[in-house]
């Protein structure tokens, strides 16, 4: 029987970097000339079938209690809907009893039909659309290689979505156009539908080191984030899953975070490119960080290779700044890539702390008490409301950890309405008891 290892996450990008769109902003469409440039054009980038079996295969052995299946891109989509029924069919095929599979996606939109709607209605797939609000602030940046705008075609893909009750979430990339405008953006999706909804900030540097002007500044970041929670907690509570409220609340009522951006350690979650190789990261696709090849060392091993510690030591040695800050335990120096600069280095700083600061300082208060409602299995009353207004757990109390990983992969869990007893399945998805898993921090 395979070793039960602990649980890890795999996004897989079955055409490397390639995409349809060209988005200001993108880091990720430059790695297949980088990592790549033996490959003359973008259509020999397609995971061949050998690669997707062994995967398949690996994952479902080193994960065999439950096995979340995530398929980014660039573009997934571009590679086509035969390579996701072959996916689909070899996770049936490799499955063994007991074994839960899930499969999420990421994608702009543009390229969705209704044969696509109907395959992963089919399928359960869980979809994140990539959208940065309405058209006005989404085509300022998110052009395709015409230079012609997209917002239309990715709502399109959307409402295509909808149509067909496949279940989606909303990734908004936070830049300099539109973070300026939180409650506009927020109020644009939550009043058409969209429940839930994931925020994150662009910090890209320059050939200087320097942000670039596309990023989000510090400021900027942590004003949405409040701007966003103000929406939230008068009118969405209960209704509206955002990450990075779910991910204090998570923290209040188990004591871990629900994403791994703000987790007491990462380097669990990582990435396969269309030829085998595993990274450690999605933030981190560079040859230093290329942990291994599955087609010659097997994935239970490489995700337990010492190059993983040494990648985990920049989120586990933290900056000097944060380790007595008073906030340490809701953000644990945030995401490795935003520090200044990367590295171990203590004195660094993460760019966006300012902006973390200035949400929870405002927010923890309103947070805890809302918090204190969940475990006593009851939504909380909206901010301002008396509390009186409690209502009992149901389908509208819910309270769903929203989307993780941190990268960008479209993931949702259910977390309990109320705190799981010792002997309960640990709602973080490990398969292990909550007293051996989560519960041992909480």
């Amino acid at each position: 029987m395979a070793e039960v290892i602990h649980p890890f996450n795999i996004m897989c990008k079955p055409v490397c970097g390639v995409c349809n769109l060209d988005c200001a902003y993108c880091y990720y469409t430059a790695k297949p000339r980088d990592l790549y440039p033996e490959v003359p054009d973008a259509s020999g980038f397609r995971m061949p079938e050998r690669v997707l079996e062994e995967y398949t295969r690996q994952y479902l052995e080193a994960m065999p209690v439950r096995c979340e299946f995530g398929w980014q891109g660039g573009e997934p989509t571009l590679i086509g809907l035969d390579f996701f029924r072959r996916a689909v069919e070899l996770q049936k095929q490799h499955v063994r009893p007991g074994q839960t599979i899930s499969n999420a996606l990421q994608t702009n939109g543009t390229l969705l039909t209704d044969e696509w709607g109907e395959f992963l209605a089919e399928h359960r797939f869980l979809v994140g659309v990539s959208l940065d609000g309405p058209a006005q602030w989404h085509d300022f940046y998110r052009k395709d290689h015409a230079g012609r705008p997209t917002f239309h075609r990715a709502w399109a893909g959307l409402e295509l979505l909808r149509k067909h009750r496949v279940e989606f979430n909303v990734l908004v990339t936070l830049n300099s156009v539109n973070a300026p405008h939180a409650a506009d953006i927020y109020r644009y999706f939550t009043n058409r539908g969209v429940q839930y909804v994931q925020f994150i900030p662009i910090l890209e540097r320059g050939p200087d080191g320097a942000p670039t002007d596309f990023s989000c500044t510090p400021a900027q970041f942590g004003r949405f984030c409040l701007d966003v929670f103000e929406q939230w907690a008068t009118r969405d509570v209960g209704r509206v899953s955002e990450r990075l409220i779910d991910s204090v609340l998570h923290t209040l009522i188990f004591g871990v975070a629900s994403t791994c951006c703000y987790a007491e350690r990462c380097g669990n979650a990582h990435v396969l490119e269309w030829n085998g190789d595993l990274y450690a990261c999605d933030h981190f696709v560079y040859p230093q960080w290329k942990i291994g090849n599955i087609l010659e060392r097997p994935l239970a091993e490489l995700v337990r290779a010492p190059k993983l510690a040494d990648f985990d030591r920049m989120k586990i040695e933290l900056p000097a700044a944060c380790r007595d800050c008073e906030f340490l335990p809701f953000c644990r120096g945030g995401c490795p890539k935003h520090h200044m600069p990367i590295g171990t280095d203590p004195a660094r700083v993460n760019y966006f702390c300012e902006g973390y600061k200035l949400f929870f300082r405002q927010t923890l208060p309103e947070l805890r008490r809302m918090a204190e409602y969940f475990k006593r299995n009851q939504t909380p009353p909206p901010k301002g409301a008396p509390a009186g207004a409690a209502r009992a757990g149901g389908e509208a109390g819910d309270f769903a950890a929203g989307p993780a990983p941190d990268a960008a992969m479209p993931y949702k869990t259910s977390l309990p309405r109320k705190a799981p007893g010792r002997n309960d399945p640990c709602p973080c998805g490990s398969g292990r008891k909550f007293k051996a898993c989560c519960g041992r921090r909480a």
